[in-house]
């Protein structure tokens, strides 16, 4: 008998531990995923010198092929209209991501651009949905 309740404890030790292990690599691909998403689309936008409705098209066929997470019908925008001084472009409806534009000071040299991506967690058993703010800003870009 004594063999049998040591046993059951060792099980339970294993069952936690496998489960610490799974939720820490989601954790993990969650977080790389996000990451790689905010910095394709500030590589987009400092290569394509700004936000345009064809820099849209081409970060949300970028989001696409990366499977980044939609949103939900009814979820609604993550969106501040207003960080750091920077102004909201509005951003696309379909996928959870803010740009925002900072016109440095009014000077009129060079702008910059702010992105927001989130990583997301959704833990359907506890009826819990988390997300993360990642934000990132573009080098600054000269007007000639």
């Amino acid at each position: 008998m004594r063999e049998g309740v040591g046993s059951v404890f060792l099980y339970n030790l294993i069952i936690v531990f496998i489960v610490l292990i799974f939720s820490f690599l989601a954790a993990t691909l969650s977080y790389y995923k996000a990451f790689k998403v905010n910095k394709q689309i500030v590589n987009i936008i400092e290569r394509n010198e700004g936000y345009n409705p064809s820099v849209k098209d081409e970060i949300r066929d970028n989001l696409r092929t990366i499977g980044y997470k939609t949103y939900a019908k009814g979820q609604g925008i993550y969106c501040k209209s207003r960080k750091d001084g920077g102004v909201l472009v509005l951003p696309d409806a379909n996928y959870p991501y803010c740009i925002y534009f900072f016109n440095n000071d009014g000077n009129a040299m060079h702008y910059s651009y702010g992105v927001m991506t989130y990583i997301t967690f959704d833990f359907p058993f506890f009826n819990m949905f988390l997300k993360i703010p990642i934000y990132n800003k573009t080098n600054r870009i000269f007007r000639f």
